[in-house]
């Protein structure tokens, strides 16, 4: 049996608004990544999918249950522990623009992360990025362009990229294709499975397209007002009623 790479265990996340009113971001998620494998969360805005994607990456600590990541719960890690986890899951946002600094080039970006892990030497971590780079099709020219110089296309795969340097177990996509128009999207969908499949990842991919999410997923599972309504195959993705505007 596939062992489970991530697991949610009952999850209850809240916040405070203004005026000590607090709204649940989300509730009573029961929910498993295995090895190697890529689950769908899809729905629409405001439904609790951006902070599952927090709470998996130990960004944000639940109220209530359990994150384990190999068994491990990320809730009861020490700082240095939970730093050492972070190489073992990424995560790719939607925009680029906002963890993509101006004033690098692309190549430095990728790099930056094994510095930060302090893996390799300095020519050791220029060479890995450049493959990086290849294997996520960028082309040579890119290399030395700042984010501004590319296209949203180009700037997700450097971030793509960048995520898949510290080597992790565990990716996750929060809207990372939302930006895109589709013919882009269409061809990311297609990097992200071979990917998948040459460096054995599991995938926890998150979007408010259904299609989208069908077409790179093994399991789909609907999220709606910070639960998760239905999860299995395509057609358990379509069932149950949901309130909140699609």
């Amino acid at each position: 049996m596939t062992m489970a790479l991530l697991r949610f265990e009952r999850v209850g996340k809240s916040y405070r608004r203004g005026g000590g009113e607090t709204v649940p971001g989300v509730r009573d998620i029961d929910l498993e990544v295995r090895d190697r494998e890529a689950v769908g969360i899809f729905g629409p805005s405001g439904a609790g999918k951006s902070t599952l994607a927090r709470l998996a990456i130990g960004f944000e600590r639940p109220d209530r249950g359990r994150v384990r990541f190999r068994h491990r719960d990320l809730a009861e890690l020490g700082a240095e522990e939970l730093w050492s986890l972070r190489r073992s899951i990424q995560i790719v946002w939607q925009d680029p623009a906002v963890y993509l600094s101006p004033y690098q080039s692309a190549v430095s970006s990728v790099a930056e992360p094994l510095e930060v892990f302090r893996i390799g030497s300095r020519e050791e971590r220029v060479r890995r990025a450049h493959d990086l780079m290849d294997l996520v099709e960028l082309p040579p020219s890119a290399r030395d362009r700042r984010p501004y110089e590319l296209s949203g296309g180009q700037c997700q795969r450097v971030a793509i990229a960048r995520a898949l340097a510290p080597g992790p177990r565990l990716l996750v996509c929060d809207e990372a294709l939302a930006s895109l128009d589709l013919p882009q999207q269409v061809r990311m969908v297609e990097l992200l499975a071979r990917l998948r499949d040459e460096l054995a990842l599991s995938l926890l991919f998150i979007s408010h397209d259904r299609a989208v999410a069908r077409a790179l997923c093994d399991r789909l599972c609907r999220m709606c007002e910070g639960r998760i309504e239905a999860a299995g195959g395509d057609d358990d993705g379509e069932r149950g009623g949901c309130s909140a505007p699609a």
